[in-house]
C-alpha cells in the first residue's frame, strides 16, 4: 500500500488524520488486525510482545509477529533489559512492519510488578537509557505509549519531553493513572496539554466511540486517535470512523477471522478456546446476546461454533 507517512531524519510526518487499532493483549491477533484493516483501520499494532520472550527464541512469541494487515503495520513491545531490546531490534522479525512501540502504559499487576508497562513512568531518567536503546537500534520510527502517571504521580508531561528528546517519534497518551485502569473517564485537558508542549505528533488513546470523538481530538491537533475496547467484536467502527464503505458484513468478519485463525491453532481444541472469547465480542450487540453468549461458553467443537454462525 502506499503508506500514510514520510520517515526522514528520524522525524516522521502523517499524510492523514490517523485511526488505529490500539494494541490489547489477547484481543489484536493477526487475523483481527488484517479485517480490522479491511475496514479501515489507517494503522494496526500488535498485542504486546515481550523482548525476553524474543531473546529466548520464543516459539509462541515469534507466531505473534505474524502480519498480514493492509496498513500501517506497528509491533508494540515491552520490557526494561536494555541488552534484550537492541538483541531483539538486531534481528530480522520486524521486517513486516513500520513502526517499532514501545509500552510504558499497560496497568495489569504482573507487567507493572516486573517494572514493566506503567511502571516505568516511576523513573523517568532511568527509562530515559531504554528509550534511547529503542531509538539508537532500530532503523525504523519509535512510538511510545503511556498514561497520565503511576503512584498519584501526575508526569506525563515530563516523561513526553524525555521519550521527545530521546528521538520517539510520536506518542501515544492514553489520559487515565496507572491505578484508574480503564475505570472513569479519560482526561480530556490532558492531550491539549501534551499537543501544544511537544512538537512530535500526538496520538490520543481512550473513550474513542463516535465520529465526534474523532473529530474533537483532531480539532485540538492531534495526529490520529487508537481504538481499543470499542472495536471488540467491532471492527466495522472504523469504517463508521472514517466514513467507507463497510469490505464486507460482521458475519463474513467472524467468519473470515475464524478461517485465519484455523492456520495460526494447531488443534480444534485450543483454536475453540481461544475463538470463544472473539465470538463473545462479536455477538453482544445482538438481541438475546448474554443467553447466546452462555451456550458460547460451553463450547468445545468447531461444528458448534459454525452452527453458531451459521444462524446468525
Amino acid at each position: 500500500m502506499n503508506k500514510l507517512y514520510e520517515f526522514k531524519n528520524g522525524k516522521i510526518k502523517f499524510k492523514k488524520f490517523i485511526i488505529a487499532l490500539a494494541p490489547m493483549a489477547g484481543v489484536t491477533d493477526f487475523a483481527f488486525r488484517k479485517i480490522c484493516a479491511d475496514f479501515g483501520a489507517d494503522m494496526v499494532v500488535t498485542e504486546m510482545i515481550s523482548v525476553k520472550a524474543l531473546e529466548n527464541k520464543s516459539f509462541k512469541t515469534n507466531k505473534m509477529l505474524r502480519e498480514e494487515a493492509n496498513a500501517i503495520r506497528c509491533c508494540q513491545l515491552f520490557g526494561h533489559d536494555t541488552i534484550s531490546i537492541a538483541n531483539a531490534l538486531h534481528t530480522n522479525l520486524f521486517e513486516n512492519f513500520d513502526i517499532i512501540d514501545f509500552n510504558c502504559g499497560c496497568p495489569a499487576p504482573k507487567i507493572v510488578k516486573n517494572n514493566d508497562g506503567s511502571a516505568m513512568m516511576r523513573d523517568i531518567e532511568k527509562t530515559r537509557s531504554v528509550i534511547s536503546c529503542l531509538v539508537q537500534n532500530s532503523n525504523k520510527p519509535v512510538s511510545v505509549k503511556f498514561r497520565l502517571g503511576i503512584d498519584d504521580n501526575i508526569n506525563y508531561i515530563e516523561f513526553a519531553k524525555m521519550c521527545e528528546e530521546c528521538g520517539v517519534s510520536f506518542i501515544t497518551l492514553h489520559a487515565r493513572t496507572r491505578e484508574q485502569g480503564y475505570s472513569g473517564v479519560v482526561d480530556k485537558s490532558a492531550y491539549q496539554k501534551l499537543v501544544s508542549t511537544v512538537k512530535i505528533p500526538v496520538f490520543w488513546s481512550g473513550d474513542i466511540n463516535t465520529v465526534e470523538d474523532v473529530e474533537y481530538a483532531k480539532s485540538i491537533g492531534c495526529a490520529g486517535v487508537m481504538i481499543g475496547r470499542a472495536s471488540m467484536g467491532n471492527p466495522e467502527l472504523f469504517s463508521i470512523l472514517s466514513n467507507a464503505t463497510p469490505p464486507y458484513s460482521k458475519k463474513e468478519a467472524i467468519i473470515k477471522h475464524l478461517e485465519l485463525l484455523k492456520t495460526y491453532f494447531k488443534t480444534e481444541k485450543t483454536l475453540v478456546a481461544y475463538f470463544k472469547k472473539h465470538l463473545m465480542w462479536y455477538v453482544k450487540s445482538l438481541p438475546l446476546a448474554t443467553e447466546i453468549k452462555r451456550k458460547i461458553m460451553l463450547f468445545s467443537t468447531l461444528d458448534e461454533v459454525n452452527k453458531l454462525i451459521d444462524n446468525l
